[in-house]
């Protein structure tokens, strides 16, 4: 067991944190661009609601299989196809003209993208002590969500420099998907080598496969805490990856303030994964973090749909505590690692992630279906109502999620429920 931090463990931590932040950045850049995507692709909120979907699609799929594969080869080299393959996909868009081409790019970033997490917090187990554990999944969602931050604003400014070529600004994000590969190649390392003179421990009673997925799905917690996590996330992705920018511009901004707003949906998710994962780690405790959560998630979204202002300080602030609400997620994660046992980290890790993607693969369209049946026919521009009218599924799940995470989630006190308790004679 790895007793202290090292530099190079640092090193390859943010190798793969920087590949979290690229994939970030791919999962939700359509959300600035949306409404010349429309345009040019001539489609219409549900065809756009199913071509984003195919990057959530595959990142869904295949959340279960990398938690395997990892656990099996190991990060490094799944991590330098996933980059490329990804990188490919992002240059293939930036070439798309239609509908099909598009849904096909996406979906090669979002297989690519699906090693990004898992690989990372595998490598986080790997090379950092366990009780750092719950802060290194907080840093890991704090430099990730600078991907969706730039997709914002910074992206906006961009697109103004470059004459809203937004195909050009891809080729160039491609490119560095390409570099980000190439260093990972060279230099990540699925863990620190052994120590000469260390003991080696072999594990004779190592289940096989199908019994690691049968132990997995009969764990009931497993499932109450990734359908905790998919719900109390799914508005991150709903406003941050669909329709954030393209709401608050029917509100009446335009699309500079407005995908600024939908920025601080990741400043809070930023702030908040790290601080509730340290929060968490010093109080040993996990369930009051997941309640906190649920509940302000579940006022910041009321607050949102049902009070009528466009101050943007305050809808900042809201959106703000959005983005801090749903870094409950990222608590889920060390929780399900900790109600299942050792060997069935990484796999569980990739079902909370598979299960979480799935909410958000089909809980976007199903939100445009909704938006696009208050429309007008033929029309591409929606109203506020109309939005309002998908958007109102939020409280909704956060709702849910707080009485899953009151009633239903174990407390686990930040150390695995399946570990060996040694209990020593006390002196007479």
């Amino acid at each position: 067991m790895l007793k202290k931090l090292s530099f190079y463990g640092l090193f390859v931590w943010s190798l793969a944190s920087l590949f979290f932040l690229y994939e970030f950045f791919l999962q939700v850049f359509l959300s600035t661009i949306s409404d010349q995507l429309m345009q040019s692709l001539n489609l219409d909120a549900s065809e756009y609601s199913i071509m984003n979907a195919g990057y959530f699609l595959p990142y869904a799929i295949m959340q279960i299989p990398v938690g395997i594969l990892v656990d099996r080869f190991g990060a490094r080299r799944l991590l330098t196809i996933a980059i490329s393959a990804a990188a490919v996909g992002v240059f293939w868009f930036s070439r798309t003209t239609t509908f099909e081409i598009g849904f096909i790019s996406r979906f090669f970033m979002g297989f690519g993208s699906s090693f990004a997490y898992v690989s990372l917090l595998v490598l986080a187990m790997n090379w950092f002590p366990k009780k750092h554990f719950g802060l290194m999944v907080g840093l890991a969602n704090f430099l990730g969500a600078t991907g969706p931050f730039l997709a914002g604003g910074p992206l906006v400014l961009l697109l103004k420099l470059f004459n809203n070529d937004w195909r050009l600004i891809l080729v160039c994000i491609s490119i560095l998907g390409v570099v980000l590969a190439i260093c990972v190649g060279l230099f990540v390392r699925n863990g620190p080598g052994r120590k000469k003179g260390a003991v080696i421990h072999l594990d004779p009673y190592k289940e096989k496969l199908s019994v690691r997925m049968k132990l997995l799905i009969q764990n009931r917690q497993a499932w109450i805490i990734a359908l905790f996590s998919a719900l109390v996330y799914v508005s991150l992705p709903l406003l941050g990856a669909y329709w954030g920018t393209s709401y608050l511009q029917a509100r009446g901004f335009s699309i500079a303030p407005a995908a600024t707003l939908s920025s601080f949906l990741w400043v809070g998710y930023a702030i908040g994964s790290p601080l509730t994962g340290k929060v968490s780690d010093q109080i040993k405790r996990r369930k009051p973090i997941l309640i906190f959560c649920s509940i302000l998630g579940l006022l910041a979204t009321l607050l949102l749909l049902f009070l009528p202002t466009n101050q943007f300080i305050f809808l900042s602030f809201i959106f703000l505590m959005i983005g801090l609400a749903s870094s409950g997620s990222s608590i889920a994660f060390a929780t399900i690692s900790e109600h299942v046992q050792a060997s069935l980290r990484a796999t569980s890790i990739g079902f909370n992630n598979s299960v979480v993607m799935i909410f958000a693969t089909i809980l976007p369209p199903t939100v445009g279906f909704i938006i696009e049946i208050g429309a007008e026919s033929s029309s591409h521009s929606y109203s506020v109502d109309n939005y309002e009218n998908g958007l109102i599924l939020m409280p909704v799940f956060y709702g849910i999620s707080l009485i899953l995470s009151t009633l239903f989630v174990k407390e686990s006190f930040c150390r695995s429920q399946n570990e060996v308790i040694r209990l020593v004679p006390k002196k007479k």
